[in-house]
């Protein structure tokens, strides 16, 4: 009984252990989870805004793309045919304002997508286009968006 008496004493000389307590881990797991949620959270925001600059930077090539054509074939050929034979506007519709969603397929790229080209003189030596690409956002939602440019092509002859 003597033996078992001083291994106890023995036992109670020992210094304590270091670690945690069950309260601090249980309060570290709930600020971990708090910032996996709130991450989680932005997760889904920033892929969408991700997929709208993406529409945005596309819709913008797309308009700059046509500017570019029109000013190769340049000022005195702003005209339907001139413009259909070379593959800049759609055949429909035969006056300004054209499209171009079957020869550029831009339903390919944007939801829902549609575009236009108004070709207007301003004067006899400077015309002005304007090319307009208008889409959804998001297919199912009625939220559009759009990107317009307007270029002033001048005859240089």
């Amino acid at each position: 009984m003597n033996k078992r008496l001083y291994k106890n004493k023995k036992l109670a000389n020992f210094p304590r252990q270091s670690g945690f307590t069950l309260l601090e881990v249980m309060i570290s797991l709930s600020i971990i989870t708090a910032m996996v949620i709130i991450f989680a959270g932005t997760l889904h925001s920033s892929a969408q805004s991700g997929r709208l600059n993406g529409q945005y930077a596309q819709a913008t090539s797309l308009c700059q793309h046509k500017v570019d054509q029109l000013r190769a074939i340049g000022f005195g050929r702003l005209n339907y045919t001139e413009m259909k034979n070379a593959g800049i506007i759609d055949s429909t519709p035969a006056t300004s304002p054209y499209t171009f969603m079957v020869t550029d397929e831009v339903g390919t790229y944007l939801p829902a997508a549609s575009t236009s080209i108004q070709v207007a003189a301003i004067n006899t030596t400077v015309t002005q286009v304007t090319i307009t690409i208008s889409w959804k956002k998001v297919l199912f939602e009625n939220k559009i968006s759009s990107v317009t440019l307007t270029a002033l092509i001048c005859n240089t002859e």
